[in-house]
Order: structure tokens, then sequence, then C-alpha cells
């Protein structure tokens, strides 16, 4: 059994002044001399692992905590920069719809200094494209001015022509209709023929023209002026295919109209000129 260091009872005092005693000459040698270097690093040594345990818990929770915050941190920037992303995306899709737009209003105005026509710029309202018919609603009508039989054109072609009119809205019959015939000519030879509509936005065939004629891939077909249903020299379609046959005297002509049927969103409607207008007073 071990003795005690103080025997019991004695004075408080005295252990005081002992241990005092014994703490400033550890002090002294330590700072005089490097005796207790060797003791210090062992001790540190051998407390290092202690000191890691009692840390670890302090540790692991500060190491949790930032994990969470920075898990939370990065949902949330992440979830921002979606928003951010979709934003964008969404106002590059606008952008290029109004660069659209204004590229086929260019288009338009091209093409209406190009005309001797007066002219109305209308919008399309609603669009029936199938077999049956193929016909559009434009936001122009009556009060505009609009009257049946007017042409209408993008800023590429020939469309079709006015068949309703409304107060506030008008009815187009596109060239691609069953019931739509347009009198045609070759822009390279001056050989005429019908347009016609097959109900395919893309597809017109062209009649009546001899097997003999000269007719070849990628002619251009423009209004002939003839039946005055159209002025003449409108741009109507590009031929894209043309075969023979014996057992008919007249070729088979199919035409792709260069009026972007299914995607144009403003048209021209084609008043008479004046000049026309005064053309024909002067022949009555």
């Amino acid at each position: 059994m071990k003795k005690p260091l103080f025997l019991p009872g004695s004075n408080p005092l005295l252990r005081f002044a002992i241990f005092a005693l014994l703490s400033a000459a550890l002090i002294y040698l330590d700072y005089r001399t490097q005796q207790l270097d060797a003791i210090r690093s062992t001790l540190n040594t051998v407390i290092y692992p202690l000191q890691v345990i009692v840390d670890f818990p302090a540790r692991a929770g500060s190491w949790v905590n930032e994990a969470l915050v920075n898990r939370s941190s990065l949902i949330e920037r992440n979830a921002r920069l979606r928003a951010e992303n979709l934003k964008l995306s969404s106002q590059l899709r606008t952008v290029a719809s109004l660069k659209y737009e204004n590229d086929e209003l260019q288009r338009l105005l091209h093409s209406a200094r190009q005309l001797n026509h007066d002219y109305t710029l209308g919008r399309l309202l609603a669009v029936s494209m199938n077999r049956v018919q193929q016909r559009i609603i434009i936001d122009k009508g009556g009060r505009d001015g609009i009257e049946p039989g007017l042409p209408v054109l993008d800023g590429l072609g020939l469309m079709g022509e006015i068949t309703r009119v409304y107060p506030y809205h008008s009815e187009a019959m596109l060239i691609s209709d069953t019931g739509q015939s347009v009198p045609v000519r070759i822009l390279r030879n001056g050989l005429r023929g019908i347009a016609s509509g097959v109900g395919v936005s893309s597809h017109l065939d062209v009649l009546y023209l001899p097997i003999t004629a000269d007719i070849v891939e990628g002619d251009m077909l423009v209004t002939s002026g003839l039946g005055g249903k159209y002025p003449p020299n409108l741009p109507v379609a590009t031929i894209t295919q043309v075969s023979t046959s014996a057992d008919s005297p007249f070729a088979a002509v199919e035409a792709c109209p260069l009026a972007a049927l299914d995607q144009s969103r403003s048209v021209l409607m084609l008043k008479p000129s004046v000049e026309a207008a005064t053309t024909d007073s002067d022949d009555e």
C-alpha cells in the first residue's frame, strides 16, 4: 500500500509552499536547461491519442454540420442554376422567334416594294391544313377594305386568295387546296399551264403541259395573268419532277410552292393597282 505524500493533518500552508517551491524549481530548470525537453516530448507523444479521442466528437460534429451545410448550399445553388437555365432558354427561344418574325416581315416588305399594287398587311389567326381543305384565317376583314378574290402572298410567293370576308377577319383558300387552280407560266420560256392543288402544302400538279414541251426540274412558275384572277408575274412554285407516259399527250409535272404555306404567320393581301383600275375603266 502506497503511503500518502503528506501525513494526515499536515498543514495546508506547508503543502502549498512545498508545491510552489517545486514548481518554481521546475520552471527555472526548464528555462535554464533543456533537460526536460525529452520528458515533455515523451509525455506529448503519450497523451496525443487521448487528445485525438477527446477532440473527435467536436471534429465529427463540425464535419457533419459542414457537410450538411455544403449539401444544402449545393442543392439550393443547383436549383437556382436550373431556374436560370430555363429562363435563359426561354429568352433564347423568344429571341429566335422574334428574329424569324422580323426576317419574315423584311421579306414581306421587300416583296411589297416590288409589286405595283396597294396591299394590306395581315397576321394569321387560324390554320386548317388537311386533305379536305387548305385554309387560313387572317385578322383583316371588311372594315379594312378586304374583298373576296384578293390575292394573298407571303414574302416568298403566292399563297392563295380571299374567299370569305367578315367585318373583322377573312378566310383565304391556299393554292394547295384541291379546289384551287392557278394559271401559270414557266418564267424561263413562257410556256403556260395550270397549277392545281392536291390537298398537300408541299405539292402542286401542273396540268396541260405537252410531253414535248421544254420543261426541266428547277423551272420557276409565275402567274400568267390569264383569266384576271391573279395579277401576272407573282412567284408561285418551282418544278420538282417531270415524267412522261405514252398513254397521255401531257407530261406529269409536280411543283413545290414557293410560299411557306404551313409556316408563314404574316401575309400581304394585294389590292388592284390604280393603273389597272384606270385601264379597265378606259376599256369600258
